[in-house]
């Protein structure tokens, strides 16, 4: 299915993306008094204020690029009031086939948070949290998944 742009992750300029990369992979593990103006650096070219500890243990997590990715890609994630449900079934079909890189697929997941219940990650990745019972291990089709979410969604409303 094809997505209209809002859903679809931006795209970043190459050179800047390289160079976020560089600083996160310098301040990741890096000395506080001595990554100064790398911080710096990172957060005028990002437009962000992150904090030095936040880029502690980001390799841990995830590779430098797609943290880089998911910083960027922050501000393009948002509620959209007139998101279909076939649109949620899209994006939950490609986070759960891993349909590109983690970088899309990050995009797509805070998608889905942003516009269904943020206990749509329990549904997908560990249905028996969300069940309440952790031997729940069947797997669930994205619109089953998305009904139960819209349904979560709703019910807090």
């Amino acid at each position: 299915m094809h997505l209209r742009p809002e859903l679809m992750p931006p795209t970043f300029d190459e050179p800047l993306l390289t160079r976020l990369t560089e600083l996160a992979e310098i301040l990741d593990g890096g000395d506080p008094n001595q990554t100064i103006e790398q911080l710096s650096e990172f957060n005028r070219l990002a437009s962000t204020a992150i904090e030095f500890i936040e880029f502690q243990g980001i390799y841990g997590g995830q590779d430098h690029e797609t943290w880089v990715h998911a910083v960027l890609s922050a501000p393009y994630v948002r509620r959209i009031p007139d998101i279909t449900q076939d649109e949620l079934v899209e994006l939950t079909r490609r986070v759960m086939e891993v349909d590109g890189d983690e970088a899309s697929c990050h995009f797509w997941l805070m998608q889905l948070k942003a516009n269904l219940s943020p206990r749509v990650l329990d549904l997908i990745y560990w249905p028996g949290e969300y069940f309440g019972h952790g031997d729940y291990d069947r797997d669930m089709t994205p619109e089953k998944i998305v009904e139960i979410a819209m349904r979560d969604e709703a019910s807090t409303k």
